[in-house]
C-alpha cells in the first residue's frame, strides 16, 4: 500500500512540475523576495535603495527598532499581497484541473484497478496538489527569511510560520474545489466555483473587519473623552475652583462626544457579535495574513507611516481642536489593531473543522460514486 501510494504521489508531483504556472509562480516568488529584501540597505543615516542617495530617516537607521519594524511590515505585505493572494490564485489555476481530469472516464479506471482504497487514492491526489503550494511558499518565505538575516542580521524566526499557514490557507480553498471536482468533473466549475467561494468568505470577513474597526474606533473615542473629562475634573477638585470658560467649552464638547459615540457603540456591538458567529462556520482565509503579521510584529498602517517621520498633524483641519485630532488618530490606530486581533487557535481550529467537513463530503462522494 505504501509503495503504491508513493508511486501515485510521485506521478502527481511530476504532473505539477510539468505545468508552466508552477515555474512562473516560483520565479515570481523568488523575484519578489529579492526585490523586497535585497534591493535596499540601512546605514547610520537611514535607508538606501539600490545605488541611489540615502533617504535620511533616523528611525530607519541600521540596528534601530525602526529598521526591524520596516522589515516586518514589508514581510507582512509580501505575505498578504503575493503569497496570500497572487500565488494562491496561480495555484488554483494550475491545480483546479487535476481532480476533474483524474475522475473523468479512462483516467480513473487505471487507478481504481490498483489494490488501493478509494479514500487513500483520493487523499494522495489532494496531498500531491498541496505540495504545489508548499514548495512555492517554502521558496518565497525561505528566501525572505535568509535575505533579512544575512543582509540585516534580522533572523526573525516567526516569519517561518508563514510556510504552514499559507499552505493551510490554500487547503481551506482547495477543499471546496475538491468537492466540486468529484460532483461536477468540470475544471471550469472547480475554478469559478472556488473563486466565488473565496469571494463569499472575503465578504463575510470584510464585513466583520469593518464592523470591528468601527467598534474599536468608537470605543477609543469614548475612552479618550472620558479620560479627558476625568483629568479636568480632578484638576478642578485639586485646585478647589470652578472651570473657566475654556475648560467649560472643552467639557461640553467631550460630553457631547460621549453622547454621540455611545449610541453608535450600542448599535454596532450586536452586529459585531453576529458576524463573529457567522465567521465560525467558514474557513477564515483572511485571518492567515493577520496571524503572520502578528507573529512578525509588523506595524499597522499608521505606525508604518510614523517610521518615515511623517507628521500627521500637518493634515489636521484648522477648525479641528488639537486634542480632537489626537483622539481621532488614536481611534484610527485602535481600529487597525482591532482588525488584526485574531485568536489564532479559534480561527485555525474552526477553519480546519469547516475544511474537514468539505473534504469529508468530497471523499464520501468519491468513494461512493460509480465512475
Amino acid at each position: 500500500m505504501i509503495t503504491q501510494t508513493w508511486a501515485l504521489l510521485v506521478d502527481s508531483v511530476r504532473l505539477l512540475r510539468s505545468r508552466y504556472l508552477f515555474w512562473i509562480a516560483l520565479t515570481i516568488s523568488a523575484f519578489a523576495a529579492f526585490t523586497l529584501f535585497g534591493s535596499y540597505s540601512f546605514n547610520a543615516e537611514g535607508i538606501r535603495i539600490l545605488w541611489f542617495k540615502t533617504i535620511e530617516v533616523p528611525r530607519l537607521a541600521a540596528g534601530t527598532p525602526g529598521s526591524r519594524s520596516f522589515i516586518a511590515a514589508l514581510f507582512a505585505m509580501y505575505v498578504r499581497f503575493w503569497l496570500g493572494w497572487g500565488a494562491i490564485i496561480l495555484a488554483l489555476l494550475a491545480t483546479s484541473g487535476i481532480l476533474p481530469e483524474f475522475v473523468t472516464g479512462g483516467a480513473i479506471e487505471l487507478n481504481l484497478a490498483r489494490p488501493i482504497a478509494r479514500w487513500r487514492l483520493f487523499m494522495t491526489k489532494v496531498l500531491s496538489t498541496l505540495l504545489f503550494v508548499l514548495v512555492q511558499v517554502t521558496v518565497g518565505v525561505g528566501l525572505a527569511w535568509l535575505l533579512a538575516g544575512a543582509r540585516f542580521g534580522i533572523w526573525d524566526h516567526p516569519m517561518l510560520w508563514a510556510i504552514p499557514l499559507i499552505t493551510l490557507q490554500f487547503l481551506y480553498l482547495y477543499s471546496f474545489s475538491a468537492l466540486l471536482a468529484v460532483v461536477t468533473r468540470s475544471t471550469l466549475a472547480c475554478l469559478i466555483g472556488t473563486i466565488l467561494f473565496w469571494f463569499v468568505v472575503f465578504l463575510v470577513q470584510f464585513s466583520s473587519n469593518t464592523i470591528d474597526q468601527q467598534l474599536a474606533s468608537q470605543e477609543s473615542l469614548l475612552a479618550s473623552s472620558k479620560q479627558r473629562i476625568a483629568a479636568v475634573e480632578k484638576r478642578l477638585a485639586d485646585e478647589h475652583r470652578e472651570p473657566n470658560a475654556r475648560e467649560r467649552r472643552n467639557l461640553d464638547r467631550w460630553h457631547g462626544a460621549i453622547d454621540d459615540v455611545q449610541p453608535i457603540i450600542d448599535g454596532v456591538r450586536p452586529w459585531a457579535q453576529t458576524m463573529h458567529r457567522v465567521e465560525l462556520f467558514v474557513p477564515k482565509t483572511g485571518d492567515v495574513q493577520k496571524i503572520v503579521a502578528n507573529l512578525a510584529n509588523a506595524p499597522v498602517q499608521n505606525e508604518f507611516a510614523e517610521l518615515f517621520g511623517v507628521d500627521v498633524n500637518r493634515f489636521r483641519p484648522q477648525s479641528m481642536p488639537e486634542d480632537q485630532w489626537e483622539d481621532s488618530m488614536t481611534a484610527d490606530t485602535a481600529g487597525e489593531h482591532a482588525v488584526r486581533a485574531v485568536d489564532a487557535a479559534v480561527s485555525i481550529g474552526t477553519s480546519c473543522a469547516a475544511t474537514l467537513v468539505l473534504f469529508g463530503a468530497a471523499t464520501f462522494v468519491f468513494t461512493r460514486r460509480d465512475f
